[in-house]
């Protein structure tokens, strides 16, 4: 395998011999904000049955097979940031001036607007006005924001410990509908959200974990189990809301973390890759199902950038020899956990994906099952299943496909970001003919009779209540070239 590996490598570099390890100095990853950008969608939009029931398509909340421009709420603001992760059915978008947009699933508080209302139109989130937001992460019901101060805020669930100390003393009720701050943490860069927990990345490269402890996702040595009956066996996990450094990982000058539903990976400032939580399926790359209650050191790998799915990861990076020298030249995608559907054999290691070998990859996301990637000109997706339309390929294109195919409707376009959701994906793009000819989606608020279940932390299954909750229009015909 190596030895493929490294011939690969040479021919992608042009047949020489790989270079002396000098070392690798990787930087932190940075969202190239085109000034004239807008934000494409496609995927499912009934945020409040995304992921619950998939493909289940409400009147005024379609599936868009294919990419659409989103024209509501943003006008006049240059987007430099959009955020939704694996187990997200929320978006958050960042302007330039620090200013926060939100929309998508709010059952919880997670949208930042001081109320549980769903929002389908990027919506601004008025508490956060002034605090200058540069970067944020979405968890599946929980949202984290960073200050260019390095402050973090946070609201949403807190029943778990993702708001930090002040949502767990709050006895009143289970969420924090408006931002409140995470207090005792030193400057931040960066942050990365998983179904329940965080993790931030300080100014100086150590990092921060907090919030639910199961699976040893805060990576500290336990997984948090206890027995929280006298009497009778009834065993939990720690909700942790104090951030605290992960001890394995100081003095390391990590520059990026990332996070799947239940596990995390981080880079180090020389491509070290470290993993650790849930192993199950092989998305820890360490040849075995085993959880890690620790960062654990892929051996095989140096990566420039990586990115987690619900039960896989991804890496854009280097091989690395059985004597330790690395396969410099153009970095290749590498997968490891299940990578392909349920009915195939996952991977327990990183491998390279044989169709993007030679492709210059600039940015890509994971979504729960879906990937989605920009590589010279063209945006490329694949997963399975996938039956909202989150891989863009339009009427006829299909819906799922298990090896990567590029999405004709954008080819050409410059795509900045991609934020990949449960179902649906959000890419950051510079405006130009290609983008102007698209479809338009424009979502406007209507009153819908719904109901809704009883959150999960109750134990309860049943529905509870009909709420009013608002949905969005169908898509606007397609615009002229």
């Amino acid at each position: 395998m190596y030895q493929m590996m490294l011939a690969k490598q040479q021919a992608a570099a042009g047949g020489s011999a790989p270079a002396a390890d000098e070392g690798l100095k990787i930087e932190p990853p940075v969202v190239d904000a085109p000034d004239d950008g807008v934000l494409v969608v496609f995927g499912s939009t009934n945020w409040q049955q995304m992921g619950k029931k998939p493909g289940v398509e409400l009147e005024g909340a379609p599936n868009l097979l294919g990419p659409h421009r989103l024209l509501a709420g943003l006008a006049g603001v240059k987007v430099t940031f959009v955020s939704s992760s694996c187990m997200s059915a929320h978006v958050v978008a960042i302007g330039s001036n620090g200013e926060v947009f939100s929309w998508g699933r709010n059952d919880a508080g997670q949208l930042g607007h001081g109320d549980t209302q769903l929002r389908c139109t990027p919506t601004r989130v008025a508490a956060l006005d002034g605090k200058g937001v540069v970067t944020a992460a979405t968890g599946k019901a929980h949202t984290i924001f960073v200050s260019a101060a390095g402050e973090l805020c946070a609201c949403g669930a807190n029943k778990q410990g993702c708001v930090g100390p002040v949502g767990l003393k709050n006895k009143k009720q289970d969420f924090e509908a408006k931002p409140v701050t995470i207090p005792n943490v030193e400057p931040i860069a960066s942050v990365a959200c998983g179904t329940n927990f965080c993790l931030a990345l300080d100014k100086e490269g150590d990092v921060w974990a907090w919030g639910w402890s199961e699976f040893g996702v805060l990576g500290n040595g336990s997984d948090g189990e206890y027995n929280k009956s006298a009497s009778s066996v009834k065993l939990t996990y720690e909700a942790q809301g104090a951030p605290v450094k992960v001890r394995k990982l100081q003095g390391k000058k990590t520059v990026q973390v990332a996070c799947g539903a239940s596990h995390c990976i981080s880079v180090a400032q020389d491509g070290t890759t470290y993993t650790w939580g849930c192993g199950d399926y092989g998305r820890l790359g360490h040849k075995d199902q085993k959880h890690q209650l620790v960062p654990m050191e892929l051996p095989e790998l140096r990566s420039k950038y990586v990115a987690a799915g619900h039960s896989r990861s991804v890496a854009l990076g280097y091989a690395v020899l059985r004597n330790g020298q690395v396969c410099k030249g153009q970095p290749t995608v590498f997968m490891w956990g299940r990578v392909k559907s349920a009915a195939q054999d996952a991977w327990m290691y990183p491998k390279p994906e044989a169709d993007l070998q030679g492709w210059n990859v600039h940015t890509y996301s994971v979504g729960c099952f879906h990937n989605v990637l920009h590589a010279d000109s063209s945006l490329i997706a694949w997963g399975s299943p996938c039956l909202s339309g989150e891989l863009g390929f339009g009427e006829g294109g299909g819906k799922s496909s298990s090896r990567p195919k590029k999405v004709d409707a954008l080819e050409g376009v410059r795509v900045a970001q991609v934020a990949c959701g449960v179902a649906h994906t959000i890419a950051l793009v510079a405006r130009d003919a290609t983008v102007d000819g698209l479809p338009v989606f424009a979502p406007v608020e209507v009153e819908v009779d719904e109901e809704e279940e009883e959150p999960a932390a109750k134990g309860k299954g049943k529905a509870a209540a009909k709420r009013k909750a608002p949905a969005a229009a169908a898509p606007a015909k397609k615009g002229k070239k």
